[in-house]
């Protein structure tokens, strides 16, 4: 890895560090205030693994960046070093459809099978853990449906930004001979 790609994948998790620690208390409240709709706001956790992915299109920048966001964010949430955990999880997700075409394909709905994994098990999972016993059908449908929308949106947003920053330039030079010249769509 060179140092240009360290430095990059780590102003994009620094920035998305920073967003994750105010998501972090604007989802605080919103999930003592009405907690139903907190999945809602965990989209935010999928944009600097996503974005690095589409600028630098290599193997293992969705982790290394969403690592370096973790750690920004640790201090700096109530979470504290869980959220590290947790992004280092979400860049494991976004890596695994890129994984199976052994990072050799980089179209854009790749990114989206990422989100629809992570939405899958968020749901999943948060409907495992705080909706089985507790809430009725319709309470834990708008629980899931949140958990599940979230991240595939976010990655979405996150596509059309790393297509923004790629119009700039930023990722000539970043990009493997081999991502070069595959088509983004």
């Amino acid at each position: 890895m060179s140092t240009r790609l360290l430095l990059t994948c780590a102003a994009i998790g620094v920035a998305g560090g920073l967003v994750f620690a105010l998501n972090a208390w604007i989802g605080g409240t919103i999930a003592a205030l009405a907690p139903l709709f907190y999945g809602f706001t965990i989209g935010v956790y999928f944009v600097p693994g996503v974005v690095a992915q589409y600028v630098i299109r290599r193997g293992g920048v969705a982790v290394l960046t969403a690592s370096i966001a973790g750690l920004v964010t640790a201090p700096l949430q109530p979470l504290g070093f869980w959220a590290t955990i947790i992004a280092i999880a979400i860049g494991a997700f976004q890596e695994l459809p890129f994984l199976v075409t052994r990072y050799r394909r980089w179209s854009t709905w790749l990114f989206l099978v990422g989100g629809v994994i992570a939405g899958v098990v968020c749901a999943v999972g948060m409907y495992r853990t705080l909706a089985k016993d507790s809430l009725d059908a319709a309470s834990g449908a708008v629980l899931m449906s949140g958990y599940f929308v979230a991240p595939v949106v976010f990655t979405a947003l996150a596509v059309l930004l790393g297509a923004a920053l790629v119009r700039t330039g930023v990722a000539r030079g970043l990009r493997s001979e081999h991502a070069r010249s595959t088509p983004a769509a």
